[in-house]
């Protein structure tokens, strides 16, 4: 039996922009693997060394790498390829060793040699040797989770999410960083609705399917054009298998509250909801969802903000009008009046969560452009509660008062 292969990878060398593909991520990935494994069992020229050559068989290479094709050359060239890539480090600015320098540093130095008797070599710089040597801040990437993946923003996001697993706090990423995360290019998808649906819904759906943990991403807006990402990582917890929910389906109502106002769901999802609240906490926040919630709105994605709903526990505002002293007269007028408060109210969350985000930053700007329209929006419900719907009562009416 195989122990588990993880690569403990700094953070660095993680967050970075190219233009590699998939089975090119997956491919260094491998080559640092197999340089950490060599150099635990033989340190014989690692020392005195710049540059660091290994030989690994090309059988074994292939197995971990998943490559079922049998265009090997196709492969070949794809490791050559390595050598010249050009690899912009460091995007998150993460403290990185004094005598760390990315000036000019490959991802692989130099084309690999292939050999009849089925080995390669490949070679290191020996800073890139040292980033996953004893890393002080890492990503752990398994070997075998990365072989699954398909996409290559999909790989992306999964390498980039590893180091927040065992954080207990979110990561806020400016878009234009996040986009070269992922290796988008820079003209590529231009517009949120085209970079969500090529680039952002496919690559969380991946993870989530196949790692060993989930991802949540949530718009950062100001305005109305997203401006960064708030990403959060954790592990998995004991999900209800697909068997057990679909027998669930037909009785148990929180099941069915979800399915009828999300639609579909995605099983794991689904499970880490259901495992992880309870059947009356759901309710509650499904019934906020519906009281408070504009789903129409341009850029809103409902299940990522009920996610949040649950995680940050959104409440209602208290408001100081008993609906239990609603007119019975010009019920029509006072409905709508109680939409639209729901809907002020709605807003007023969402700048709340804006400005937590803005000060978690330190982004004085942002935190004071979300206080001034929080202002404004506790305005317009104070207005608009002066705006009440009023008649005149009568003996009930006031009985009841």
């Amino acid at each position: 039996m195989f122990a588990e292969k993880v690569l403990r990878k700094h953070v660095s060398i993680i967050h970075a922009y190219s233009l590699m593909s998939a089975l090119q991520r997956k491919i260094i990935n491998v080559l640092l693997y197999e340089a950490t494994e060599k150099k635990l069992h033989s340190n014989s020229n690692y020392d005195n060394s710049i540059i660091v050559e290994y030989t690994m068989h090309f059988s074994h290479f292939v197995k971990l790498v998943n490559f079922k094709s049998n265009n090997t050359q196709y492969l070949k060239e794809a490791i050559d390829g390595l050598a010249s890539l050009k690899i912009e480090w460091n995007l998150l600015k993460d403290k990185v060793p004094t005598d760390i320098s990315f000036i000019n540093l490959r991802v692989l130095h130099g084309a690999p040699t292939f050999y009849k008797n089925g080995t390669f070599n490949f070679s290191f710089h020996k800073l890139m040797l040292n980033l996953i040597g004893n890393p002080s801040v890492y990503g752990s990437i398994d070997i075998d989770v990365q072989a699954k993946f398909e996409s290559k923003y999909g790989l992306s996001l999964y390498e980039n999410s590893t180091r927040f697993v065992h954080l207990q706090k979110s990561k806020i990423i400016q878009l234009d960083t996040f986009r070269k995360l992922l290796g988008v290019q820079e003209n590529k998808y231009p517009s949120m609705r085209e970079f969500t649906r090529n680039v952002m819904k496919p690559s969380i759906e991946e993870v989530n399917d196949c790692a060993e943990f989930l991802v949540d991403i949530e718009n950062i807006k100001m305005g109305r054009k997203v401006n960064a990402f708030e990403m959060s990582v954790r592990n998995k917890k004991k999900f209800l298998q697909p068997d057990k929910i679909k027998q669930a389906s037909n009785e148990n109502k929180t099941y069915l509250a979800i399915k009828n106002y999300f639609g579909e769901i995605r099983e794991p999802v689904l499970s880490n909801i259901l495992d992880g609240y309870s059947e009356d906490y759901i309710i509650e926040k499904i019934a906020y969802m519906e009281k408070y919630v504009k789903r129409e709105k341009n850029g809103f994605y409902p299940i990522p903000y009920f996610i949040s709903a649950l995680k940050k526990d959104y409440r209602s505002i208290e408001k100081p009008v008993n609906i239990e002293l609603e007119p019975r007269l010009g019920e029509r007028e006072y409905h709508a009046w109680q939409t639209q408060l729901y809907s002020l109210e709605a807003d007023l969350n969402l700048w709340k969560q804006h400005l937590e985000h803005a000060e978690r930053k330190k982004d004085s700007f942002l935190t004071k452009n979300a206080q001034l329209i929080i202002l404004d929006c506790e305005k317009k419900i104070q207005q608009h509660i002066l705006d009440r719907p009023t008649k005149e009562l009568n003996e009930k009416d006031i009985e009841r008062i």
